[in-house]
């Protein structure tokens, strides 16, 4: 699964899921299930949407570890999906069953060797809103986006 692809490069799929919360990261494993090709857009560095952020989450009232875990673990198995994170739908064309779709990567500025050390984070003396906590409190410009963030990587 490659986050970041060459400019103007394409991606043939099957389905295009935009939105990386839970129903999305569902929508995306049952179709990758059934054997689509599935590209999965997902506008913050990492899934899981506002399920994440909460305490609980309805209808079992269970932290958000229960449900992310299992659909991510889902996720990684399935070389059927694609994810692209920090991901914007700028233009979409076509009819029923044959779209063509411009995406736009915003730069993450932390490439697929971060091995989630905190280093970085330790030394980083800028810091921002934490966005991820409705603006309520701060982060290191240079953070991870939550715990269970996938992918598992940190972002400026």
């Amino acid at each position: 699964m490659a986050n970041v692809e060459p400019v103007g490069s394409q991606i043939e799929a099957d389905v295009l899921v935009v939105g990386g919360g839970v129903s999305g990261m569902t929508t995306a494993i049952e179709a990758a299930e059934v054997g689509k090709s599935v590209v999965l857009l997902e506008k913050q560095p990492s899934l899981g949407g506002r399920v994440a952020a909460m305490n609980q989450y309805f209808p079992k009232l269970c932290p958000p570890t229960c449900g992310m875990e299992i659909n991510l673990k889902r996720i990684r198995s399935n070389e059927n999906i694609r994810i692209l994170t920090m991901a914007d739908v700028t233009e979409a064309t076509g009819s029923a069953g044959d779209y063509q779709v411009k995406v736009t990567l915003r730069p993450r500025y932390v490439n697929e060797k971060c091995t989630c050390c905190g280093e970085c984070e330790k030394v980083c003396e800028i810091e921002i809103d934490d966005e991820f906590n409705y603006n309520m409190s701060k982060v290191k410009a240079i953070h991870l986006p939550h715990i269970m963030a996938y992918p598992y990587r940190y972002v400026i």
